[in-house]
């Protein structure tokens, strides 16, 4: 208590001065409009500035509680989506039953390892068995077709993009409906190539290419990729196509796995002797 009453009073001229001050200050801004506005527009932006930051720094690291929230929307929106599809007869009739209405659902997932720049390129999921993943479900992007699950453990997949040489889906043509295997050569991660489409088949650069049913793998109309140029294959009838993929593999964190509730019954159909 000694030390802070000597410090006081050593210090007493420069409090006394810094009272004054403030009380000069106080009565500057009580009885002047234009100084009381000068200070309280300066404080208002420091104040807005600080707070913008803090807001700022707030909504960095939220951003992924954000968009775990955007990933279960959209897996929220796209079942809807689905549920809207009913399917019709093998004939004349409707379907009735609402549970052939709801074909496939979807599942979230992360990306938590991959590779895009080798030539075995393979993505690992953070959803596995416990989920109800298996392996052949088709697995999707915010932008288009990623690939198929292949390996299943209890809390994680593995995953051949189509950026392996290993996978081959049934790609389709939107405009013109005409339709044939996409794979990948091993080059670029972002080509593929659509091959034994028929030379008299108008395809232009820039057409949008879907997945096919005929797959088995993906419902129709995920996006694949564009045509980015055409040649003649060998036998000079059929056209072997450029595909840039709509996918980009360096970037991608959530996906979509996707479930059929007819894939298993159409197998064992084709299966059947």
């Amino acid at each position: 208590m000694r030390i802070i009453l000597l410090i006081l009073k050593r210090a007493r001229i420069f409090l006394l001065f810094l009272i004054l001050e403030i009380i000069a200050f106080s009565l500057i801004l009580n009885q002047r409009s234009f100084q009381r506005a000068t200070f309280l527009s300066a404080t208002n932006t420091v104040s807005g500035q600080i707070n913008q930051q803090f807001n700022n720094l707030s909504s960095y690291l939220n951003l992924k509680v954000e968009n775990e929230n955007l990933v279960r929307e959209n897996v929220r929106l796209r079942n809807l989506l689905d549920q809207s599809r009913v399917f019709q007869s093998y004939g004349a009739d409707t379907i009735q039953d609402s549970v052939h209405q709801i074909r496939y659902t979807t599942v979230s997932a992360r990306v938590i390892s991959g590779t895009y720049a080798k030539y075995n390129n393979y993505l690992t999921l953070d959803k596995g068995r416990k989920s109800g993943i298996k392996p052949n479900m088709g697995v999707a992007g915010p932008n288009g077709v990623v690939g198929i699950v292949t390996n299943v453990s209890q809390n994680f997949a593995s995953v051949l993009p189509i950026i392996n040489p290993g996978i081959t889906i049934s790609g389709k043509f939107q405009k013109s409906g005409y339709f044939g295997p996409l794979s990948w050569d091993g080059n670029s991660h972002q080509e593929a190539f659509v091959e034994d489409i028929p030379r008299y088949a108008e395809i232009k650069e820039g057409d949008t290419i879907i997945s096919d049913s005929r797959s088995r793998v993906f419902p129709e109309g995920l996006m694949i990729g564009v045509v980015a140029g055409k040649t003649l294959q060998t036998d000079q009838n059929f056209y072997r196509i450029k595909v840039k993929l709509s996918t980009d593999f360096t970037r991608l964190e959530n996906v979509y796995i996707i479930k059929d509730k007819l894939k298993y019954e159409l197998d064992s159909l084709s299966s059947a002797p």
